[in-house]
């Protein structure tokens, strides 16, 4: 898609929630631009007929699945349509065809999803889950590398760490991964819509991401992608008659799987959602992803300027620069904070003990501005 040449006011009149509030919360959930908003408000009219418009509203979903594939750099149907992050990454762990013995590698800065899910796998198949830790908020390869061995199966990250902002190097450690035979499953909600991916070329095997937080969507409607190649290799865990090659085939038959990820697709999909989504992921590719990018991280390193020595910034930096745009600060009674903030309409969240901050393009410099004044009179 082309890229939307506006300057970043002109982008941030397509959120007019932000002449109300100061929302700096991406990595919580996103805002939606007015477009989604009046899809959304299109299908709810549309609904009141039944199912007569479902043809068209299927269109969307299958629009907004091309969509993302785009904005991850791979085709349509190497994507497939779930309701969430956990629900894709579910659907992962139990096509896997495990054997006792293997092991899972997670790190301490997981999400709890990313750690609950892998411990009932491992407890289930009778796996080991070898657990990389931090150092000051980092996780390096070498010690994935110290870790991983020839029976590792599988490892599962977050592309960017829900608390701190970390960025894992997915093209080295999915390297390490096909070195030993084993997956790299990557929990992608906190990068992708904020940050360039490319799955392919990467050479990731599987990412799931929720449309709610950067792709600014709604709860209920994300995306998994499965590398085409490993594809014959999976289990289908679960089945559902959008899943088959030919779904609108109601005769009493045999389960015919898609030849693509398709197939783990189960029931008619949160359309609400998929309509919504389907605007706001043509305004992501019509600014652009490069772009937005280096935006997001302006607004990321603005901010820290701003906060000055006398706050201590919890999440990593290169020579000084963010390397995501979410941003932690270390605060007493972080709980308390946020929630003073939210009395003059400033929403941040609190995560392990400090503020996370998570601009996005519609943010700008006045949103950071009025943060930092009223953080410093708090404190």
């Amino acid at each position: 898609m082309g890229e939307l040449f506006l300057h970043w006011g002109e982008i941030r009149e397509f959120f007019s929630v932000l002449k109300e509030i100061t929302y700096i919360n991406a990595a919580s959930v996103g805002i939606l631009p007015d477009t989604a908003v009046k899809a959304a408000q299109e299908w709810l009219n549309e609904r009141r007929y039944g199912n007569i418009y479902w043809l068209s509203w299927y269109e969307k979903f299958s629009e907004a699945k091309a969509l993302f594939a785009e904005v991850i750099k791979t085709r349509a149907d190497n994507v497939c349509g779930v309701y969430n992050t956990t629900e894709g990454l579910n659907f992962v762990a139990n096509s896997i065809r495990w054997k006792a013995g293997e092991n899972i590698v997670i790190n301490d800065l997981e999400f709890p999803t990313n750690v609950f899910i892998w411990q009932i796998v491992a407890r289930k198949h009778g796996l080991e889950l070898k657990v990389v830790k931090n150092r000051n908020g980092v996780l390096h390869i070498e010690d994935y590398e110290r870790v991983i061995d020839d029976k590792t199966r599988a490892i599962a990250v977050s592309w960017v760490e829900f608390s701190n902002g970390y960025v894992h190097d997915l093209k080295a450690l999915a390297e390490i991964a096909h070195e030993h035979n084993a997956y790299l499953i990557v929990d992608g909600i906190q990068g992708v819509g904020s940050l360039y991916i490319d799955v392919e070329r990467w050479g990731i095997d599987f990412l799931a991401c929720g449309g709610h937080k950067w792709l600014l969507g709604f709860p209920g409607s994300g995306f998994l992608y499965v590398r085409r190649e490993i594809l014959d290799e999976l289990d289908i865990p679960f089945a559902g008659w959008l899943g088959d090659k030919d779904p609108y085939d109601f005769s009493f038959r045999e389960f015919r799987p898609a030849d693509s990820a398709k197939r783990f697709e189960l029931g008619s999909p949160s359309f609400i959602g998929y309509v919504a989504l389907e605007r706001s992921l043509k305004l992501i590719l019509d600014i652009g992803i490069e772009r937005i990018q280096k935006r997001n991280l302006e607004l990321a390193r603005y901010l820290i300027e701003e906060l000055g020595e006398r706050y201590e910034i919890e999440s990593p930096l290169n020579d000084g620069y963010p390397v995501s745009p979410i941003i932690r600060i270390k605060v007493a009674k972080s709980d308390e904070m946020v929630k003073k903030l939210r009395e003059h309409k400033i929403f941040v969240a609190s995560r392990r003990g400090g503020i996370r901050v998570s601009p996005h393009f519609y943010n700008d410099e006045s949103d950071i501005d009025k943060f930092v004044r009223a953080l410093k009179q708090a404190t």
